[in-house]
């Protein structure tokens, strides 16, 4: 289970990968104290790979979900919030105390971010400052690398991430009160799915690596509209 960052075109994006879950502030790990055989979820009977491939799979079936999280690395932690629809995706990202709203949508990437964030990347102050509190028509050259932030885009990055070879324990309990199952790696690492043959979405990701992270996904097929800003700057035209 990993999180990478991803970096295009002076503005930098945190891209989910690894076992998809979640969690947020306040919510409690999930209990795991009855062996998955004892069980009779049929989920529970699967191996480490299946319950994951089995839980991405109903991520991308959904169309739609909500995540939230937040990854430790080199002593700062970055956070995001971010909405993700079939090929579009909005929300924000905080990365050293900046915060970066994101709006994909069409195959075109739209970017809001403090001057303090563009300089941050080598820009100009003259032309850094004009692009405070101004939506940011991102290259074209740069947007496919936006698209992994999509739904589709991230199912994809989780499949790469492990598939098969992942292993680990399965075992079953509950996280707010309702039944789960959950994968455990052997460097700690969890995924916890929900245990519903209907419905089994990743719900909460906890990652013990070199860069600890918890990420949520919630509100499975629940769509928001997602329009492009109007009139955002077009960077190949600042300066002019």
């Amino acid at each position: 289970m990993r999180i990478q960052r991803l970096a295009t075109a002076g503005a930098a994006v945190l891209l989910l990968a690894g076992c998809g879950g979640s969690e947020d502030a306040g919510t409690a790990a999930p209990a795991t104290t009855t062996a998955a055989e004892e069980s009779g979820s049929s989920l529970a009977d699967q191996d480490a790979a299946e319950v994951v491939d089995t839980a991405f799979s109903a991520l991308e079936e959904a169309g739609a979900a909500h995540v939230v999280g937040s990854i430790e690395e080199s002593g700062s932690t970055q956070e995001l919030d971010l909405r993700l629809q079939g090929e579009d995706a909005q929300g924000t990202i905080t990365m050293d105390g900046a915060t970066v709203e994101l709006v994909y949508t069409a195959g075109t990437a739209y970017v809001r971010a403090p001057a303090a964030f563009w300089a941050s990347f080598g820009m100009p102050a003259e032309f850094a400052g004009q692009l405070e509190g101004q939506w940011v028509l991102m290259p074209e050259e740069a947007a496919g690398s936006f698209s992994t932030l999509t739904l589709s885009g991230l199912v994809q990055e989780l499949r790469a991430s492990g598939g098969s070879e992942i292993t680990g324990e399965v075992t079953t309990g509950e996280l707010d009160g309702e039944p789960v199952v959950v994968v455990t790696q052997d460097d700690g690492s969890t995924l916890t799915v929900a245990d519903d043959e209907d419905a089994p979405y990743p719900l909460l990701i906890e990652d013990e690596g070199d860069a600890p992270a918890t990420v949520r996904f919630s509100e499975f097929g629940e769509t928001v509209e997602i329009t492009a800003p109007e009139n955002p700057v077009d960077l190949n035209t600042l300066g002019g």
